[in-house]
């Protein structure tokens, strides 16, 4: 695949099959988030593969935690996180994503992204799907906590094979978005 076909063909995909993807291919698609640049070569992120059980306790975890907030807060203030956590339940990967923050840079942000963006590209480029999730951050400390780390948490993706095609998202057009100074 030629990489602006799986840049433009990639899309978040919230519905996907039960069936298992294999360690290998799990382990190509980490090895490509490996490859992103990082800020001083700092390889500031890190990242913990939940399936099976382990996937479904978190999920449990992240479940309480999103229902307390609920209660106290509201379903409205909640936002997508609920509908997130279906999509987390039912893909059969979750990759929790992390910071080191080793240096203290904002850059480092940007490295994890870059991570996190090659980790999407390479299993649409592999035949599956995987969706970007923010929403793990209404369980910020909970997750620190559940999992131990002091690094600072970026975001999960749920990897799986597609049951649905993603809604190809309307695009502005570079005149909108870029400027050309001379």
């Amino acid at each position: 695949m030629e990489l602006s076909e799986a840049i433009k063909g990639r899309r978040s995909i919230r519905k996907f099959k039960p069936d298992s993807v294999a360690k290998e291919l799990l382990v190509d698609i980490l090895e490509a988030g490996n490859w992103a640049p990082s800020a001083k070569n700092g390889h500031q992120w890190r990242f913990t593969v939940l399936t099976r059980k382990a996937k479904d306790d978190y999920n449990s975890m992240f479940r309480d935690t999103l229902d307390g907030f609920i209660k106290k807060h509201g379903r409205n203030e909640a936002g997508s996180a609920p509908g997130t956590l279906a999509i987390m339940e039912e893909a059969p990967v979750l990759v929790i994503v992390w910071n080191t923050n080793e240096y203290g840079w904002p850059s480092e942000e940007h490295s994890v992204a870059a991570a996190m963006q090659n980790i999407c590209l390479r299993a649409y480029d592999l035949g599956l799907g995987s969706l970007w999730i923010g929403d793990v951050f209404y369980a910020y400390p909970e997750t620190i906590e559940y999992f131990g780390k002091n690094w600072k948490l970026s975001g999960a993706i749920s990897i799986g094979y597609p049951d649905t095609v993603g809604k190809v998202p309307k695009k502005k057009s570079l005149d909108e978005v870029a400027e050309f100074i001379e």
